[in-house]
């Protein structure tokens, strides 16, 4: 599908301007933000995202739109606002981009959707790697917020007016946390299972989702190649549970640090191969 305009909501944030700095090489991309974009000859717009008609209206004429804008940290939002900005927020972006006539909408979830990153004692990965048919259970408001956004853009994609796919980053690693993530990786009980991906592999994730020929609904997990993990990842998975959950293919046969979240889907489908791991940053 060929487009001309593409509009970033939350395109000021840290993850927004790899997004814009990386399809404005290609598109003409205006920006939707509470703060203003840094990144040179981008237009950009303060508009609240659960504002149906003042978004619906900062739409018209985009062919694309990258929904980035969410509350990214449940520890730096109170438990309402995270859950208000980031599943109103869909809501209305969504409804927004149909109204508009938008052809299509990448929505960002988390694989924090999954419900395994802040892990009660009773719910670990069922099989490994985890793919994107691994069943769901949020336990928190951030989780849940993502698990209730992709149900919109599923009912915003089985509606047939606008083409949706989804995003689920890993934890997206940014400069002040480099000096830290060795410590993160050695860490048996780290909270994010290892997984991490730089925001330039998201941003290239997200480029290959718009590009994508095939606009029905889809899911896609993006991380690096491996974990933080320098151990084996079945190894220091097997010492955090006590056991060792069923393992499904060969994945880490070939590459025995790869992540607990797979991104065979992403690979196969979009093209996605990631180009960072957490030693291109420096940290130790």
């Amino acid at each position: 599908m060929a487009y001309n305009k593409i509009v970033v909501t939350g395109g000021a944030g840290r993850l927004g301007r790899f997004v814009v700095e990386r399809l404005k090489q290609r598109y003409d991309v205006s920006v939707i933000d509470i703060h203003p974009s840094d990144v040179p000859g981008v237009q950009s717009a303060d508009v609240d995202v659960t504002d149906l008609e003042a978004l619906t209206a900062a739409f018209k004429g985009a062919d694309a739109v990258v929904h980035l804008a969410a509350v990214p940290n449940p520890r730096t939002s109170s438990p309402e606002k995270c859950f208000r900005v980031n599943t109103q927020g869909t809501w209305v972006a969504l409804q927004a981009a149909e109204d508009a006539g938008v052809k299509r909408v990448i929505v960002i979830s988390s694989d924090s959707a999954t419900g395994l990153h802040y892990n009660p004692k009773d719910w670990a990965p069922q099989y490994l790697p985890v793919d994107e048919k691994h069943p769901i259970r949020p336990s928190e408001v951030y989780s849940l917020s993502k698990e209730v956004t992709e149900s919109i853009a599923r009912c915003y994609s089985v509606r047939g007016k606008v083409e949706v796919l989804v995003i689920r980053p890993g934890h997206i690693v940014f400069a002040p946390e480099y000096p830290e993530l060795g410590t993160r990786g050695s860490d048996v009980n780290n909270y994010h299972l290892w997984g991490y991906v730089a925001p330039q592999d998201v941003a290239q994730g997200i480029q290959l989702a718009l590009e994508h020929p095939d606009g029905r609904y889809d899911c896609f997990f993006l991380g690096a190649a491996d974990g933080l993990n320098e151990r084996p990842t079945l190894e220091i998975m097997k010492e955090r549970l006590g056991y060792l959950p069923e393992v499904r293919g060969d994945v880490f046969e070939s590459n025995p640090n790869a992540g607990v979240f797979g991104i065979g889907h992403a690979r196969e489908v979009l093209g996605y191969e990631p180009q960072f791991t957490w030693r291109d940053f420096g940290a130790r």
